[in-house]
């Protein structure tokens, strides 16, 4: 005989949950955050707007820093929060993501950026990607070539984000291509894909 218990739904009691994240530390879980530190709106809509989208979309909360002042309606296209700052480096203090993108402008024109950034880097706890040319994080071995191939929705997406910036150019290509140092997700279980030698 089997006694099945019934409970009123004032009943539940709401506990604070800490056992889901990407990466278990000896203090606390990571839960699958993504802050993206960019140049400027166009440009990170152009280089990665596709993953960025494609993330949200797979439940990561993905935030975009973006100097004070742009139009973030783009992002909100692609489903990502928008925080303008005035400081990257002071955004990130005592902030740890499970992963972080960064535009290579912004590498090379603030140190203070640079040297948080190489700090994560340094620490092998967090994923850090970064687009476009960088001769510092494309000469460190940490660092592979990779690529992400974008939804049929991502690039949907991507295309209506890009149109609202206003650049005209040439057709967006599904596959969006990065450096990355993605330190402890496997191979199978990424997004980002080692990208063919070319």
């Amino acid at each position: 005989m089997t006694i099945a218990g019934t409970y009123e739904v004032d009943d539940i009691v709401r506990f604070e949950r800490r056992g889901s994240g990407v990466r278990a530390s000896v203090e606390t879980l990571h839960t699958y955050d993504l802050t993206v530190i960019a140049a400027d709106v166009d440009g990170v809509v152009a280089a990665a707007g596709g993953w960025l989208c494609d993330r949200v979309r797979a439940g990561w909360q993905v935030t975009v820093l973006v100097p004070a002042g742009h139009d973030v309606t783009a992002l909100t296209i692609l489903g990502v929060r928008a925080a303008a700052v005035d400081s990257v480096a002071d955004a990130l203090r005592g902030h740890t993501p499970a992963a972080i993108a960064v535009d290579a402008r912004v590498l090379s024109r603030d140190d203070r950026a640079r040297r948080a950034v190489l700090r994560l880097v340094d620490g092998t706890r967090t994923e850090v990607t970064v687009w476009g040319e960088s001769a510092l994080f494309g000469s460190d071995a940490r660092f592979g070539r990779v690529a992400h191939r974008l939804s049929a929705a991502a690039q949907a997406f991507k295309a209506r984000a890009v149109a609202t910036t206003g650049k005209v150019g040439p057709l967006h290509p599904a596959v969006e291509q990065f450096l990355s140092a993605a330190l402890w997700y496997p191979p199978d279980g990424t997004d980002l894909a080692p990208a063919p030698e070319q």
